[in-house]
């Protein structure tokens, strides 16, 4: 029987609520097979005026002028959004945070005409971690934690794809640390 395949997703967005804000950013790896996705998403001026200013500064929407990106990436996005659903059909969606990340990217997929198929649950690096390292419950570290505990570097204002690459540095690291392979090794990441 083949086991459910680890798929990291990360999203920059413009305010804390999927009901009230939107996807900017997206990024996506494929623990298994290598696939990366790295997309800027448009954003329409109304939603840029209910963004909260603080999400965007920290994401570095303007410095990394994630606009102009948005409108390069803009032929692609229905073709990759559809083949990122493709592969998480069935398949674990991770991440720091993944229950909020998935809520965006479940809202962002079905504007694109995408189904949401993936497993109903995910995996949290930060729980996971806790866990290894003996941390209370109560106490889930943020994804910087997170990081140090498992000696992978992160930037100080990453993009959604160094987050998703630190994620998955994460979770080989954890794998390891239990005695499993990490398919990261496999595919010569480690």
């Amino acid at each position: 029987m083949k086991g459910r395949q680890l798929i990291v997703v990360d999203v920059h967005t413009t305010g804390p609520s999927f009901e009230a804000h939107d996807v900017f950013e997206l990024a996506a790896i494929d623990v298994a097979s290598g696939r990366v996705w790295d997309l800027a998403l448009p954003i329409e001026a109304r939603q840029l005026e209910r963004a909260d200013p603080t999400f965007l500064q920290l994401s570095g929407y303007h410095r990394r002028r994630l606009e102009e990106k948005a409108q390069q990436d803009l032929p692609a996005i229905a073709v990759e959004l559809a083949a990122l659903g493709d592969a998480l059909a069935g398949n674990t969606l991770g991440g720091a945070d993944p229950e909020i990340h998935a809520a965006f990217l479940s809202k962002l997929l079905h504007r694109h005409g995408v189904r949401a198929r993936w497993h109903h649950l995910p995996a949290d690096i930060a729980a996971l971690t806790a866990g290894a390292h003996g941390i209370s419950a109560t106490n889930i570290p943020r994804l910087e934690v997170c990081c140090e505990l498992w000696n992978v570097a992160l930037p100080e204002f990453p993009s959604a794809m160094e987050r998703a690459q630190a994620v998955a540095e994460c979770f080989a690291a954890f794998d390891r640390s239990s005695g499993r392979e990490s398919m990261m090794a496999t595919l010569g990441w480690d």
